[in-house]
């Protein structure tokens, strides 16, 4: 029998504070990415090899595609580590979800029953939540800088005329749905994913789960590429007056 709950189970209380089976993903998620991060900065021009080749490639590749996207080679430097971290946050915690340990093979006991001890943290609403937050507030923090205060409120404060007056509400309203647009767009694409590998690991556990995870590795990986594609596409239209000035 297997157990699918779409919000994520409380596996642990740490002084008071419930800790969730995803929390404790993320923070799985964060140190393994943190920690080969430091390992490549501190070797990255002593040691050669296929891991910090490919994250030389990865990286270079990365900064390709955002001065493609915004047209701008400065601007591009600065926002690059915001969007490395995107990308490589969600790609690696939808990756790890294929490792064992997910896919309900580690169980914790709590007063509910057994709860699987670690969930890809992308299928937790309030984590697609908080990447689409920082997400957008990034965004304003750039349109801010490249635009200066007085052009950036006139986004969506204008009252020269009636017309633009009306539009900096529309431009107020694009800009909160990018947030729920973010979030749920990750977080239903992943969950779907978990559930339908849960379902097929349930009826048919040997073989043919296998081309499914295979396909849950590409969906996975386009997924953290669609979100930092969409940042950065909104970072650069939220800076075209600046780059046009430019």
């Amino acid at each position: 029998m297997i157990n699918i709950e779409i919000r994520p189970e409380y596996i642990i209380e740490v002084k008071g504070i419930l800790v969730t089976n995803t929390f404790l993903t993320s923070l799985l998620t964060t140190f393994i990415v943190g920690f080969f991060a430091i390992i490549f900065y501190f070797n990255r021009e002593k040691r050669k090899g296929l891991f910090f080749n490919g994250i030389k490639v990865l990286i270079y590749n990365l900064l390709k595609l955002t001065e493609t996207v915004v047209q701008d080679k400065k601007l591009a430097r600065k926002i690059l580590p915001l969007i490395a971290t995107f990308f490589l946050f969600i790609v690696t915690a939808n990756l790890l979800a294929l490792f064992p340990g997910f896919l309900g093979s580690f169980f914790v006991e709590t007063p509910e029953g057994k709860i699987a001890l670690l969930r890809s943290p992308n299928s937790d609403l309030t984590t697609t939540l908080a990447l689409a937050l920082f997400s957008v507030i990034s965004i304003q923090f750039c349109s801010l800088t490249a635009l200066g205060f007085k052009n950036y409120l006139s986004r969506f404060l204008n009252f020269s005329n009636p017309l633009r007056f009306i539009m900096g509400f529309f431009e107020i309203l694009s800009e909160t749905t990018k947030i729920f647009s973010f979030s749920f767009r990750l977080f239903g694409n992943v969950l779907s994913g978990e559930i339908l590998l849960l379902v097929i690991a349930f009826l048919v556990p040997y073989i043919i789960p296998l081309p499914f995870m295979i396909l849950e590795v590409f969906v996975g990986t386009v997924q953290a590429f669609i979100f930092s594609v969409l940042t950065l596409t909104f970072i650069k239209t939220s800076t075209i007056h600046h780059l046009a000035k430019g």
